[in-house]
């Protein structure tokens, strides 16, 4: 029994972030050392909401969390997460999704896409991998929210030839007026449709166009008809 609560508390406090482990060393007995049923008394009457106001609580965390850093806000995130889940909120993880893609700047445009076409069901934790992994790719770890006006950011997103596919690893270019790859706003068909020629689109360009859509208003409806409680 005594090996069981052992494994049943190292279990538990591997999923735990500073802020809980600091709650945890600071508050339990060193008779309840290493004790996982005594753990998960204490986290449960600690964090375990059983009534309205714990859930709205841990809900307002995750609503009021804002993106200054990544180093910063994916700790924040899987926090607030956590809160939620010790809270028995019923928030599915496609809600807690969206709400948090919605958080990220321009930098991560394309993994916002990319996410929302293809992984729109993906459980909420492995959404937090994609997310960590892109940074990684990108060097977004420490970067900063930036205080340049949004057309100005996408104008300077789009003139640079760096811009990581999620997918296929490569860079690319994309037009600050359509967000398409493969030209820039000078030469931009859609803009300047006299310039258009008779000349096919390569696959390359096709292929990265889809990671630079931008979201549309039938997008917006049809997240306001599906979670109507949200008004997002």
């Amino acid at each position: 029994m005594l090996l069981s609560y052992h494994n049943a508390y190292a279990e538990i406090v591997q999923h735990l972030n500073q802020e809980v482990l600091a709650y945890v060393s600071s508050t339990q007995s060193e008779t309840d050392e290493f004790n996982g049923y005594k753990l998960w008394q204490l986290l449960r009457k600690k964090y375990a909401g059983n009534d309205l106001t714990s859930r709205t609580t841990a809900l307002k965390k995750y609503l009021a969390i804002e993106y200054d850093s990544f180093s910063s806000f994916l700790p924040l995130v899987r926090s607030a997460n956590q809160k939620i889940v010790l809270s028995k909120l019923a928030l599915d993880d496609q809600v807690k999704t969206i709400l948090m893609l919605d958080k990220l700047p321009q930098n991560f445009h394309s993994l916002k896409t990319n996410i929302s076409m293809n992984f729109e069901s993906l459980p909420f934790d492995e959404v937090l991998k994609k997310l960590e992994d892109f940074a990684a790719q990108n060097q977004l770890n420490e970067d900063k929210k930036s205080s340049i006006p949004t057309e100005a950011t996408m104008f300077t997103q789009s003139s640079n030839p760096e811009i990581i596919c999620p997918h296929c690893k490569r860079g690319f270019r994309a037009c600050s007026h359509c967000f398409k790859s493969g030209h820039t706003e000078d030469n931009c068909f859609q803009k300047h449709p006299n310039k258009r020629a008779p000349k096919s689109v390569t696959s390359s360009s096709k292929q990265h166009s889809s990671h630079m859509t931008r979201y549309t208003q039938e997008d917006e409806e049809y997240l306001q008809q599906k979670y109507p409680d949200l008004h997002l």
